[in-house]
């Protein structure tokens, strides 16, 4: 039984068997994961996006299409994704139970090469454990078809972290 978190391009490829299924769905991608998200990009482009280097906004976009009822599903780095869009992942997603999926990789320090701006430990958690409606899903190989089919059950926000 392993406890270390699955990595992003596992993660991407079991969401994926959702999201090509299910027109509602949409990926908001925070200027990363080209590669792990080329079957999104190439097979759905009218329902996968770039939004590139703005987190608050990519958040505050992603209640708007729920509201108007879509599915969106944010994808980023765990710091940019947590810390820089906090507020608005607070008033925009948490206090109105929205259900939006988040998807932060790079946890526990994966992008350290890339310096601190690019680790948070495990303070994610921490931080997300604040929000009264969010569902936390840390997946590993063991649990990773449990969890994703758990994430899309939850019928509020999820912040789902990967490696």
């Amino acid at each position: 039984m392993s406890n270390e978190l699955i990595s992003k391009q596992e993660v991407m490829k079991e969401v994926y068997k959702y999201f090509k299924k299910d027109e509602k769905m949409t990926l908001l991608a925070g200027d990363m994961g080209f590669a792990v998200l080329d079957d999104y990009f190439d097979n759905h482009e009218d329902r996968s996006f770039n939004i590139g280097i703005c987190e608050q906004a990519t958040i505050s976009m992603s209640a708007g299409m729920f509201l108007a009822g879509l599915k969106p599903i944010v994808y980023s780095q765990v710091p940019f994704l947590v810390m820089r869009a906090y507020e608005q992942i607070r008033y925009d997603l948490n206090e109105h139970a929205m259900d939006v999926k988040l998807i932060g990789v790079g946890a526990n320090n994966y992008f350290e090469t890339l310096g601190r701006s690019h680790c948070m430990d495990n303070d994610d958690i921490k931080m997300m454990e604040l929000f009264k409606n969010f569902l936390i899903l840390s997946p590993t190989e063991d649990s990773l078809e449990k969890n994703i089919e758990e994430m899309f059950k939850y019928k509020g926000p999820v912040y789902v972290r990967c490696r």
